[in-house]
């Protein structure tokens, strides 16, 4: 597939995405009093998740605009809003990717750091309590894991542009999509039919939205190693290197790089 046709598919896919959890979070925002009218801090917790959600959304919906004006340009040759690269962009894209995944695995961790504060002060020891804390701490290392994993293999890989990292990355993601698959049909049993195969379908849809921005991007640098291979080979080729003399320069001349050398 072409780079211009896959990002275009993903242009696409994150305008119509973007704007149904516009509409998602613009509900939760504005209905945020009908879930807790009891209760004041769920108010709070409801508006802050609405107001990021939307914010994040309302970004999501312009990077995918751009990422499909590019897209469309490099296959008509028309005129570019903002002139930027598809490639540049699809590189972006992971790495926002990969930043918001270290972000939640941060939230998530300083969250279940919480818990166990929470529960550890609060609640009378007993067989319930133990029960949530080894649960807390099943959160927290779990949450760790997320934390380490999209910065040390995404964000470092984008970084040092090496594919080895991505395709690794890759590979979980995809292992555990599949555990997510498996969970939520699970749950399906114990939760109402139509609202969970809605959410199952929404975040597979996500799910292979952000994998294929990282797998383009991994194919990008494929294919650039096997270009810079390709003419290493040929400059090899063409300027073999039996011997070399490097000539002695004059002290007062000024310095010379390599590609000045001369090669006998």
């Amino acid at each position: 597939m072409e780079l211009s046709s896959a990002a275009l598919g993903l242009g696409i896919c994150g305008v119509v995405m973007s704007i149904i959890y516009i509409g998602f979070f613009t509900y939760l925002f504005f209905m945020a009093g009908n879930f807790a009218p009891a209760i004041q801090y769920m108010y709070a917790i409801v508006y802050v998740i609405g107001t990021v959600g939307l914010l994040l959304s309302l970004g999501w919906l312009l990077f995918s605009f751009i990422l499909l004006n590019n897209a469309k340009e490099d296959e008509t040759g028309g005129k570019r809003i903002i002139k930027i690269s598809v490639k540049r962009i699809i590189k972006i894209g992971s790495f926002i990717i990969g930043t918001i995944q270290t972000i939640l695995g941060c939230v998530s961790t300083l969250a279940s750091i919480g818990c166990i504060i929470l529960f550890s002060l609060g609640v009378k020891i007993g067989e319930v309590s133990a029960i949530i804390l080894v649960l807390c701490f099943l959160w927290l290392i779990i949450s760790i894991f997320f934390l380490i994993f999209p910065a040390s293999l995404l964000i470092h890989g984008i970084r040092t542009k090496s594919s080895g990292k991505l395709r690794a990355w890759i590979i979980l993601q995809f292992i555990l999509w599949g555990l997510y698959i498996v969970c939520s049909l699970v749950s399906l049993g114990f939760s109402d039919l139509i609202p969970g195969l809605a959410s199952l379908a929404l975040n597979c849809l996500f799910y292979q939205y952000s994998n294929g921005m990282v797998i383009v991007h991994y194919n990008i640098l494929l294919k650039d190693d096997t270009a810079m291979k390709m003419e290493m080979n040929r400059m090899n080729r063409n300027f073999p290197v039996t011997n070399y003399i490097v000539e002695k320069q004059n002290p007062t001349a000024p310095y010379l790089p390599n590609s000045f050398m001369v090669y006998r």
